[in-house]
């Protein structure tokens, strides 16, 4: 899909005490982000899961909840793109590269242990989208009127099946 972003895989993988969430997606900028990225402009991407059990006679279980804040931007006197995640941060020489590390999630969804029970169906959703909440004012108002600034992936539901 041509400027947008896509689910290409997604897993729920069991790990030492919990699972682990592992996915990637497929981001193109439209030619205004890529300008505005590289003129200074931050772009903040929100990534979203949620895991619940649905349950037939009363309300879905949540098990667990992520809620991720990602920032990319371009720092000009070293000429290198900085990705933020959480805490951390890694620098990269080019743009696709950037794109690369930040379209690829794999991260434990909660600090908490989630049993998960092979005979239960589980069920979870994933979305990455750019936050134009966290743009300038200005651009802020563009974004109300101009495609070029929406980009965001549909939330992509699916079946989580222990095994």
């Amino acid at each position: 899909m041509a400027d947008g972003i896509t689910l290409r895989t997604v897993e729920l993988e069991p790990s030492e005490d919990s699972y682990a969430l592992d996915a990637s997606f497929d981001l193109e900028l439209t030619p205004t982000l890529q300008d505005a990225v590289s003129h200074g402009v931050v772009l903040d991407f929100v990534l979203e899961f949620d895991l619940w059990r649905p349950r037939a006679w009363w309300f879905d279980e949540g098990l667990t909840s992520l809620r991720e804040h990602r920032r990319l931007s371009y720092v000009p006197i070293t000429r290198m793109y900085r990705l933020n995640i959480g805490n951390g941060y890694e620098t990269f020489p080019d743009l696709r590269e950037a794109l690369r590390a930040l379209t690829h999630v794999h991260v434990m969804p909660s600090g908490e242990h989630i049993t998960l029970h092979k005979a239960q169906r589980y069920e979870a959703s994933i979305s990455l989208r750019l936050d134009t909440s966290q743009l300038p004012k200005p651009l802020q108002i563009e974004t109300l009127s101009s495609r070029e600034w929406q980009l965001f992936s549909p939330v992509h539901r699916f079946a989580v099946t222990p095994g």
